[in-house]
């Protein structure tokens, strides 16, 4: 459900002093802190793995703000990470705080600043991972002000593409698709038993979002900046129907003939068939975005649901791939 989140605490220079003296750790003057903080990291991780200080504020009257970054899967040691964790995730992060600032910093007084939900699934066979991330090339350019990213650039400035990743961003919130274990590997990083064969769907609420829904909309509703307001099963999953879905979209992957297949079979009219038939097509030519073109906005969307109700994804597996199967389950099913 979650795996990483970040936020920040108002300390005294009390505090501070007492998280350098737990750490060992000493300065010569406030400009090397960033030193300090890498040193303090490091023994850090050896009792609280997963938890780590990003940057410290220094504000008026010997008053500062501490930004944190926590991965709770690091925390606790697992991938599963559900609702009923809360209270132990909690109880760490406040023997952490105990142990480093003091116990007068209660974690409680806490301010959200960014929050990363996920969902994992297992795809074992590596070829059929490498078919999702070339299906999913086809997704729309942009939804809900996301961009679609496939491509980066060396630092040589030279332009590649992500082969085992994708991405949809904007300002406040961002959604990836990538190969869990590879980018273990790619980090030089462990490849833990919960990374094994895992294709990661990651929803990123950045702190633009988190201010917004702080505010009341018009209902009346409001979220605040607290981690057990967003540490909520039915949370994450409206979060992920509203942002995830339509990128990605329900329904298997098929090749034609098998797509056409359960078409004909349903109950509806032959002129919707061969509407549908066409649909399919033109994105497999092109990409989800390609039907627009010549279809209304309602038009588009009756197409979409239509499908959906029939359990076939809009993005077709390539008929000429020899490699892969007349149908690939989507990974993505909350």
């Amino acid at each position: 459900m979650i795996h990483t989140f970040e936020f920040y605490l108002h300390t005294d220079i009390k505090a501070i002093q007492n998280l350098l003296s737990v750490h060992s750790v000493k300065i010569l003057d406030w400009n090397n802190i960033r030193s300090a903080i890498k040193k303090i990291n490091e023994k850090i991780n050896t009792n609280f793995y997963g938890i780590k200080i990003n940057y410290i504020k220094e504000l008026a009257n010997d008053e500062y703000q501490i930004h944190f970054k926590l991965d709770i899967t690091k925390l606790l040691h697992k991938g599963n990470i559900s609702e009923t964790d809360y209270y132990t995730v909690e109880k760490l992060i406040q023997d952490f705080l105990n142990n480093s600032f003091g116990s007068h910093i209660i974690f409680d007084k806490h301010i959200l600043t960014r929050i990363d939900y996920k969902y994992d699934c297992v795809v074992k066979d590596q070829k059929n991972r490498e078919l999702l991330f070339h299906l999913i090339d086809k997704h729309t350019r942009k939804y809900s002000h996301k961009e679609k990213y496939r491509w980066g650039k060396t630092n040589s400035g030279i332009p590649y593409k992500y082969e085992s990743s994708q991405y949809h961003n904007n300002m406040s919130v961002g959604m990836i698709i990538y190969d869990k274990e590879r980018e273990r590997l790619e980090k030089n990083e462990p490849v833990l038993e919960f990374h094994e064969n895992v294709v990661r769907y990651e929803l990123r609420l950045n702190n633009q979002h988190l201010n917004s829904k702080k505010r009341q909309d018009k209902s009346g509703k409001s979220i605040p900046k607290k981690l057990s307001a967003y540490f909520q099963e039915e949370v994450w999953k409206d979060y992920m129907n509203k942002h995830v879905y339509p990128i990605v979209h329900k329904g298997d992957y098929y090749k034609i003939t098998v797509a056409e297949k359960i078409i004909d079979a349903s109950n509806l009219t032959k002129r919707k068939k061969d509407k549908l038939r066409q649909f399919l097509v033109r994105i497999s030519k092109g990409t989800l975005d390609t039907p627009k073109q010549n279809l209304s906005r309602a038009t588009y969307r009756q197409y979409i649901r239509d499908l959906e109700t029939l359990g076939i994804n809009p993005i077709l597996i390539p008929k000429n791939r020899k490699d892969a199967p007349g149908c690939f389950k989507n990974p993505f099913t909350l």
